[in-house]
Parts: C-alpha cells; structure tokens; sequence
C-alpha cells in the first residue's frame, strides 16, 4: 500500500472540523503534498488518516471507499449541434446514445500515485446516429483516489485518473475507406489533489475545486488495414497540457504529418495559439478588451510567416459572458450541498433507493479566450451515504469565430445516470 498511509493530516482535520461552523471548505494544496509544510497545530479535533484498501480506521464508520465495491449505472446522453449559420460542411446534428457503467474499487498496484483505483468501464449503444462527428463504442476510466478519516468523518481526495476511449469517426468515414476507430489515451495527474466534500453531508457545505493538472495524450485513428483517414482529416497526434489554478494553460500538439499546435492562455484571459507546418505558420494573439465607440472589442493580432508573411489587426466583438473583461477565474467548478430529498426526479426513474438522499450541485463555467468558447455546466447529483443514486447534467458550449467573435455554433448535452446495482 502506498506510503502516504502513514501520514496524518492535522491541517486538513482543522479544516474538517470548520466546515461545520463556516459552511465552506476551499479544497487546499496541502492535501497530499509535502504534508510537513503545511504546518502542525492542535490535534485534539483529531487527526485525519488517510485509509487504505482494508477499510476504516474509525469504529463506526462506513468508508467511503473499500477495496470489492462494486456499483452500476445506466444512462442515456444526448448531444445537440447548432450552427450559426450551416452549410454543407457544418451541419446541424444530434448524438444520442446510451451507456452502462460498471465501477470497481480495487487495490491500486504500489506504484500507483494513491490508495484505490476506481475502475469504471462503459459500454455504449448509438440510438440516433449524426452521421458527421465522433460517436462513442466503449471507455475505460481509471481514477486514483484516497480516503481520509478523522473523528468527525470522512473525505475523498483525487490524485490521478488514466482513460482509454475508443469511437467511431463519422467524418472520415463519409470520405470512404473505413469504417475508421479512433483511440484516445490519456493520463492526467492532478498538481494540486483535489479534496471532496467532507462526509456526513451537511445542507450549505460547499466547496471550490482547484483545476490545476498535467496531461499527456495521444490519438490515433485507422481502419482495419491501419490506414488514416484522405486528406489529414482527424490525423493522428500526441498532446502535452499544462494547466494551473489560476486558469492559465499551455499545451502542444504535434500531428503525425508533421503539423503543429502551441497554445497558451494567460490567468488574465490574454494569450495566442500558433499552427505550423513546414513551410509556414500562422499565431493569434489575443489581448485585453478594450473601449471602442462605446463598447468593448478583443484586440486580434494575426501575423503569418512564410514567402509572402503579413501581419493582420483584428476588432472582435466581446464575446465574453461579461461583455467587457474577462470572467476570474476563467475556469471555477463549484459543489454545494442542496440538502435532504424526500424523492428523486422523474428523470432518476430506476434508480436503485437507499436512504438519507442530499442533494449536490455542481455549477462549472469555462472561459477559453483563445480557442474562443465559453461553457456552464449544471449538475443535480442525489447522494445516499457517498453513493450517487442520479446524476442529471446539462452542459452548453458556445463558440466563437476568433476574429470576428459572432457566434459559430452551440453544442448543449444533456446526461442522464441513475445506479442500477450497489454491493
């Protein structure tokens, strides 16, 4: 079992036992980080232990997590595309689909970077297919997670999370040669661990989480004989991304035909995203909203390098939620505790019932200034116990033509989950 089992946590127990009088927990660096630093104090609250796979440490208590947990969920997703204004290359189109997930608490090998692996693997069936796009054939989803208990209670702590997605690519499949399977692999490790909502749920906890991570990920997409899809479309590539709490970001994209892709996104909302090839390359630069005849634009500067480069202003409508400056931060997710339901939505119809339900939701909101596109994302999740009985989500995307900054399409989906089966 991984080291850090043997650590206690007094900074952390401080805070559990303030959520109960001041109703917010700021999830804080100090989780699994150098824990000496973050500074000793009185343990007479008690001192959070981080748990390992056998279980609780604490009499009593029900963890949240234990090695043999066993849940599955059912659920239908739709997703629907808008353009602004289509044509025969940008076409309004519906995804919907439904899923079957089975999640396993495992042991993590001692390698791992945390205590527990929640194995999730999905199952997909396409019921209205979009004939362009992407569409889902099966995932699997590895997050790495501790288990903290003091006293008082009891908390999970993200670390780290692994996934293997495999789709079909409708786009390259028009084109002939396919049908093409796109696999997607991705390993993400979270600089600051992110620290869940203290248990037992409380009506008013609520907690702020940090969004800083690293990431690596590669693409590749093929048919049967290992054959690309004509005309570069959805080529294969490897991707770096760097991502802090502030919302500032960089990440690389190198493409297997020898294009490139550098993006970076300052906290303030500024930055500039470059594409290059062999022979020439092209950067955007956007800068800060400005007054301009009485209402704001985004200054974009673009300038290409190659033969004949040239160096083009642009005065973009603010498209930002604000109309002015930038939203701060630029990305936040926030989680509240609604509390206790007497019953589950019309949508949660099926979902396994277990007492003592609250209510949880999640509001996130992204702002990317220079891939120009703005996103909330509600969630209404029914907890019993730290068991997710439903989840409903409905999330918006809206994007922008970076140099114009009118609306280019609207892409809203909606999930639903409910649990089937629990051990």
């Amino acid at each position: 079992m991984n080291s850090l089992m043997t650590k206690s946590l007094p900074q952390i127990s401080r805070a559990s036992a303030a959520i109960r009088s001041n109703k917010t927990l700021i999830a804080i660096a100090c989780v699994t980080l150098l824990l000496s630093a973050c500074g000793g104090g009185d343990l007479s609250v008690g001192v959070d232990v981080p748990i390992g796979p056998s279980g609780s440490s604490t009499p009593n208590v029900a963890p949240l997590l234990q090695a043999g947990m066993q849940r599955q969920f059912a659920g239908s997703v739709v997703r629907v595309v808008t353009y602004a204004v289509p044509d025969a290359t940008h076409i309004n189109n519906t995804l919907a689909y439904t899923f079957n997930q089975t999640q396993n608490v495992l042991q993590a090998p001692a390698s791992a970077p945390a205590n527990f692996d929640l194995n999730s693997t999905y199952t997909y069936t396409i019921t209205q297919d979009p004939g362009t796009g992407s569409v889902p054939i099966a995932q699997t989803v590895d997050d790495y997670r501790d288990l903290y208990l003091d006293k008082y209670g009891q908390y999970t702590v993200d670390v780290a999370q692994t996934s293997s997605v495999i789709a079909r690519d409708e786009t390259a499949n028009a084109l002939g040669g396919g049908p093409y399977q796109q696999t997607t692999q991705t390993s993400t490790n979270y600089t600051t661990p992110r620290a869940g909502l203290y248990f037992p749920l409380q009506s008013g906890d609520s907690i702020t989480l940090p969004q800083s991570y690293t990431q690596t990920l590669s693409f590749t997409n093929t048919n049967s004989a290992n054959v690309a899809p004509p005309n570069n479309v959805n080529q294969a590539y490897t991707r770096s991304r760097t991502e802090y709490d502030d919302s500032a970001f960089f990440y690389q994209q190198n493409n297997a035909n020898g294009s490139s892709v550098a993006v970076t996104q300052h906290s303030d909302g500024t930055g500039s995203i470059t594409s290059a090839n062999a022979t020439n390359s092209t950067t955007h630069t956007v800068g800060v909203p400005s007054l301009l005849n009485g209402g704001y634009i985004i200054p974009i500067t673009s300038a290409v390098t190659s033969s004949a480069s040239a160096i083009t202003n642009y005065a973009a409508f603010d498209w930002y939620p604000s109309g002015a400056l930038p939203n701060q931060p630029l990305v936040a997710e926030t989680q509240t505790v609604v509390g206790p339901v007497s019953s589950l939505p019309a949508q949660c119809s099926g979902a396994l019932l277990l007492p003592n339900v609250m209510q949880i939701n999640t509001v996130t909101t992204s702002l990317n200034t220079v891939q120009s596109s703005y996103s909330t994302t509600n969630t209404q999740s029914f907890n019993s116990n730290g068991t997710t009985l439903c989840s409903l989500s409905t999330q918006t995307t809206n994007s922008y033509s970076l140099e114009t900054g009118l609306l280019f399409s609207t892409t809203v989906t909606t999930t639903n989950s409910v649990l089937t089966a629990s051990n």
